[in-house]
């Protein structure tokens, strides 16, 4: 199943940290409730999470083998206490934390990571996390039926061995994503739904979800490193009840709408908002003959001002999109795209190099019919008219637009992508390597097939990123694609919370949350 997520993306705009009064600065003090106001979350089960409530509750209600640096994103132990590749990143080790257990009290064992692993693999499972493991050697097997994903092993209880079928040198940060928290199996073939009444593995328990509040308190085990007595998630109606709710004082935190972010941010403050793991691109179908040249790439995207477009439509919600690897990803480069700089003029003059005194042909812009995409598509169309490019837009049912842009008939396209893991290699990998699922340009390169290869057997962080870059520029060299917007991470934070850092993946650690005066 691929990430394109294209309603969520849409729908604009996930989680931030805290305003000014929130942040992690100041002493933790014991107790207290923390309140979050969301909209409604729908299933608990985190091998199923997709939209931001789904993910954020999962992440206090499960854990992972690893987790995330709130600062860096690199990744942590959670249930791992440590781990080990081979030589070859092929072959690695996690030691499980000794005392971890799950919130009916029974201890984690390997066994439950492989069943875990399992589950979001099985044909069927319905699950965004199964394409995560497509490396784990017998994923294909399994998947066709095989008796268990043979690449899992649980040697000892307290030791789970991967092994994978092509080098994953940022294997750790995969295996941190909520969709691969580690369950109980006797919780999960229980009579009572998991997906509504979860026993997690993480640092919080579901103590009981009545009249629309899921109320969350610390996990057995967790001892004095929780310093709040509980978490309320409370659910609204919409992302605007919630937030109204907390500019009543009736929640800690709660997401912006997109037409508040300029009034929030004058009454709390804008210096927490940050970047978000997800962007939006035009791709270009590069089997068409009037996108095969290079050139005309070039100059439709110079012709298009990014800068004036992503304002128009978002209103700082989203920024202009660097590149292919945007802000909060390790390795993102400021000049990610040196040929999309907006260039009236030169785009003028590769057109008429390509096509002469005529004139290019129509080209039609694809993208799902929606608002918010409905007013981009208008802007570029305009945009491009000014420099010659006629545009015929063809918007596209939600429901059927994914299935449109596989066809093979789109020719410049909306495409939105948000990364699994905090790496170059959940963006650059799916969407540029020749032969993936996820490849709707057709792009392909063997240099840089052998350049994403490299970064993924390359051990030393500095270097693998450093491939990436090289990937990433050579990509754009052959511009595939046009980098459009990053959204952005929005929300406010009451003052009386110390702790709260949301990373750019979008979710925060509440065990790290302590309440001012509780």
């Amino acid at each position: 199943m691929r990430r394109l997520l294209w309603m969520v993306l849409l729908a604009v705009v996930v989680v931030g940290p805290a305003s000014p009064g929130g942040g992690d600065g100041g002493a933790r003090s014991g107790g207290g409730t923390l309140r979050i106001g969301v909209a409604p979350v729908g299933s608990l089960d985190p091998a199923q999470a997709r939209s931001i409530e789904q993910v954020l509750v999962a992440a206090q209600l499960f854990d992972s083998l690893t987790g995330y640096d709130p600062t860096t994103l690199e990744p942590v132990p959670a249930l791992a206490a440590g781990w080990e590749a081979a030589p070859d990143q092929r072959r690695w080790t996690f030691r499980l934390r000794p005392g971890a257990v799950f919130a009916n009290g029974r201890a984690v064992t390997s066994a439950d990571v492989k069943y875990s692993f399992e589950r979001v693999a099985r044909r069927g499972s319905g699950s965004p996390g199964a394409e995560l493991l497509q490396a784990v050697s017998g994923y294909g097997a399994f998947r066709n039926g095989a008796p268990d994903l043979a690449g899992v092993t649980a040697p000892s209880p307290d030791v789970v061995k991967i092994a994978l079928d092509q080098p994953m040198a940022v294997l750790a940060s995969v295996v941190a994503s909520p969709v691969l928290s580690v369950v109980a199996k006797e919780a999960v073939e229980a009579e009572v739904p998991f997906a509504e009444a979860p026993v997690g593995s993480g640092p919080f328990r579901l103590v009981s979800a009545e009249e629309g509040v899921l109320s969350l308190a610390p996990s057995p085990g967790v001892g004095a490193a929780v310093a709040l007595a509980g978490v309320d998630v409370i659910q609204y109606a919409d992302l605007r009840a919630a937030y109204v709710a907390f500019t009543r004082g009736q929640v800690d935190w709660a997401r912006v709408p997109p037409d508040e972010v300029e009034t929030a941010a004058r009454r709390y403050g804008d210096g927490a908002f940050r970047p978000f793991v997800a962007e939006l691109f035009f791709g270009f179908n590069l089997r068409s003959p009037k996108l095969g040249d290079a050139r005309v790439r070039e100059a439709i995207v110079r012709g298009i001002d990014r800068r004036a477009v992503v304002a128009a439509v978002y209103h700082g919600t989203a920024t202009p999109a660097a590149g292919i690897v945007v802000d909060g990803l390790p390795g993102a480069q400021a000049d990610g795209c040196a040929r999309c700089g907006h260039d009236p003029e030169r785009s003028r003059q590769l057109l008429a190099e390509v096509f002469g005194p005529g004139g290019p042909p129509e080209v039609t812009l694809d993208y799902d019919a929606d608002g918010t995409q409905e007013a981009m598509a208008r802007v570029v169309q305009a945009s491009l008219a000014s420099v010659g490019i006629p545009v015929t837009l063809r918007p596209t049912s939600p429901q059927t637009y994914d299935r449109h842009i596989l066809s093979g008939d789109q020719e410049v396209f909306r495409l939105g992508w948000i990364a699994a893991y905090p790496s170059p290699d959940a963006v650059l990998w799916p969407l540029f390597r020749s032969g993936s699922v996820d490849n709707l340009t057709g792009f392909a390169e063997p240099a840089v097939d052998d350049l994403l290869s490299a970064a993924r057997s390359e051990a030393d962080p500095a270097r693998r990123t450093a491939l990436y870059q090289e990937a990433e520029r050579a990509i754009m060299d052959a511009v595939p694609v046009i980098p459009m917007a990053q959204l952005q991470l929005q929300s406010v934070v009451s003052r009386r919370v110390r702790g709260l850092i949301v990373t750019s993946m979008g979710t925060f650690d509440a065990a790290a949350v302590s309440l001012a005066g509780a």
